[in-house]
Order: structure tokens, then sequence, then C-alpha cells
């Protein structure tokens, strides 16, 4: 590292809570000096406006070949895979924009708005499926099978796959914490091998589906290896299910610690779409965006950041910067400050925020629809976070409603 200020250690349990994490760092300062929970070393942003910059500095790059020798090492289960380094998340411009070019099409508005249909079915049908229980848990009933049904059925991936794939993306998720190499190179072996199956069988006997339409572009275009294809494929199958899965639980969540805020929804259902704003903002899906290099020296905040240096930015403080939102710790549906990070910023901005943004709709609406009376079944204290310092996921969220008959 480049100065020498205090390096602080950072386990995993001052992720899951932006006020443990400021409050471990401190406010006065941007950026800090830490060691990662897997032991690697990184300048983490904390600073809103710093964040937003950071993400958008073409000088911090996703290449591994820019990290300095001594972080290669931490960087062998990612960047070593034969499958994960060639998706767009690991890439930057030109490749980047090269890969968008296909990736990007499968959610503009218009497309999205076409979903909104079929979203809409399937959330019913999951709540006919437990409205007549009066109990059940968020995560396995309604959260984990909602946007796991949606992007499978646009993608028409085989209803008998479908187990075997979410296993496989929980494995993904607990990258860097609860995850081995082994593991990780396992999950990436499936989906390589599974993917390419796929493709084949759309090449052979194309679709109404997006791999096929994306199979389409590239034959037209030839602007994506296959190997490419199959990377950004599983880039948008996975990254589009964790960020929905965690907003949906993270934002009942939120709801059930603010009861007024259910009753203003209700009374004012216009309100939903700063809602949902407010949901990603207070408890960010992903909590903190890794593996940016520095290919030059720059400056964020009071630190001169050196060329190789690894800078992380934590979203969810950078949420919680008093000088971009005024009282952060304050759940506030009728905020009006600047936009959020929690979907990134620049060029590795979330493609899937606007499919996350419509299952929200669909979702917070049917909620407070369908579910009279709706309460945690235990108490908040006892809630339980997955293992990791990259995505914020409850283990569970067990809630209590009026039982009712399905629609």
């Amino acid at each position: 590292m480049s100065q020498d200020s205090d390096v602080v250690d950072l386990d995993a349990t001052h992720f899951d809570d932006p006020r443990v994490l400021l409050a471990k760092l401190g406010t006065t300062r941007p950026i800090h000096r830490v060691t990662l929970p897997d032991g690697m070393p990184a300048w983490l942003v904390t600073g809103y406006s710093e964040g937003r910059k950071a993400l958008a500095d073409p000088r911090l790059v996703r290449k591994g070949s820019a990290a300095a020798p001594k972080l290669r090492p931490y960087l062998e289960g990612i960047y070593n895979d034969g499958f994960f380094p060639h998706s767009m998340v690991f890439n930057d411009r030109p490749d980047h924009t090269r890969m968008k070019q296909v990736v990007s099409q499968a959610f503009t508005p218009r497309r999205m708005e076409t979903l909104r249909p079929q979203v809409q079915k399937i959330t019913d049908e999951l709540f006919d499926a437990i409205a007549g229980l009066g109990h059940a848990d968020v995560l396995e009933s309604l959260a984990l099978p909602l946007p796991n049904a949606v992007i499978c059925d646009w993608f028409d991936i085989p209803r008998e796959d479908r187990k075997e794939f979410v296993k496989h993306c929980g494995v993904i998720t607990g990258l860097t914490v609860s995850v081995g190499d082994s593991d990780l190179a396992d999950a990436s072996q499936w989906f390589d091998e599974y993917l390419t199956r796929i493709l084949a069988e759309r090449r052979a006997e194309p679709g109404d589906d997006m791999i096929s339409a994306m199979l389409l572009s590239q034959r037209e275009n030839d602007n994506l290896s296959d190997l490419e294809l199959r990377s950004n494929i599983f880039l948008m199958l996975i990254g589009s299910v964790e960020t929905a899965v965690n907003m949906i639980s993270n934002g009942t969540l939120a709801l059930l610690r603010n009861p007024e805020s259910i009753e203003l929804l209700r009374a004012d259902p216009t309100l939903l779409g700063g809602a949902i704003e407010e949901i990603l903002r207070i408890d960010a899906p992903v909590m903190t965006v890794m593996y940016h290099f520095a290919t030059d020296h720059l400056t964020i905040g009071d630190v001169q950041i050196q060329p190789g240096e690894h800078v992380a930015v934590s979203l969810t403080a950078a949420n919680y910067d008093a000088g971009q939102f005024p009282d952060p710790e304050l759940f506030d549906i009728r905020r009006k400050s600047g936009p959020h990070l929690s979907f990134s910023h620049g060029v590795h901005f979330c493609l899937g925020a606007p499919l996350a943004r419509l299952e929200g709709e669909v979702f917070f609406e049917t909620l407070l629809r369908r579910l009279p009376d709706l309460a945690l079944a235990v108490a908040d204290k006892d809630l339980v976070w997955k293992p990791s310092f990259l995505v914020h996921r409850l283990s569970v969220l067990p809630v209590t409603f009026t039982a009712t008959a399905p629609v």
C-alpha cells in the first residue's frame, strides 16, 4: 500500500450493517486502508461522491493483470478460472463495450414491460401457495423462487434443471467467505458445461427466449466468442437473481421494521417507486464492489493511490453518507435526495437494475395487498445473515399474517 496510515482489519460481520462498518472505520475520511475478510489488502471507499467517482474512473480497471504482484494470490480463484473472467464484469473498455452491445438488449424498458404480466403471474402463484397458511419464510417461499422463476422462464431454462441451477448459484454468491476455490471451480465447470449444452440445443432449435435472441445477435454481428457468450449469459442469470432476492427479503424486513411505511403505501400506492429506491438504499443487495486496480496514480479523498493497488467501494457505506443522504439511518419512503449506489455506477452499472425494479414493484404491491397484519415471527435480533462481505442476504425471514383464501 502507498501510505503509512493504519490498516484496519475487517471481518464479514463488519459488513452486515453499514453503521457497524462506519463505526469501525470512522466517518471523518472517505477512504480507508483495510484488510478485507479474505486477507486481501485494499483501499475501501466509504464516501458517496468519492465512491461514485471511483466507480466511473477509467484508471481503475477490472483486469487482474493490472493488480500488483502481491495481490495475485488473492485473485487465483476468479481470475485464473477459465470461465468467469470472460464476462463483462471482469472486463473494461473496449471489450466491455463490445460485450454490452449484445447483452444490454435484454434489459431495455420496453422488454421489461413485456415481462410484467409473467412476473405478476409467478408472484400471484407464490402468494396463493402461502396465503391460507398464516405463516411463511419469505426467503424460501417468495424471495428465492420469484426471480429464479422469472429469469429461468425468460431464458427457457428447463424446469428439471432449476434446482441444480439454484444450488450452484448459491455457491457463487458465497464467494470469498463461505466458499473455497475448489467449490468455486466446481460451480464454474457446471455452468460452463451446462450452458455449452443449452447453446447447442438452441442453435439446433431456436425458441422464443433470451438465449436464442442472443445467439441470433451473435450470428449477425459476430462480436462475441462462444466462451464470452456463455460467461455473459451466466452473469445475467446469476446477477439478476441475487440482486432481486436480496432486495425482496431485505425490503420486506425494512417495511416490517417501519410499519408506518406499510400504512403510507397502502394509503398512497404512488409512493411505491420511491419506497423501492429507499429499500435499495437502506439495505443494498450488494454490499461491496471489489477488484478495481489502479493503472496510474490517482487521488481519492486525501489518499494517493499507486499503480497496481486494489480499490474497493462499500456501496452500503456510501448510501449512508450524511452529506448525500440527510439522516441516513432513517427509512423514509418519501426521501428526495439523489440516487443511491446500490446498482453501482459508471460502465459497470448493473444491467439487471430494470428487471429488479420491475420485480420489486410487482412483489411489494402484491405483498401489501395479499398479506394482512404482516409481522416478524421471530425477534429482530435473532435474524441471521449469510456470511459474506459482497452480498447482503438473510438466511431466513419467518413471518406471520392473517390467513386468507387464494385469489
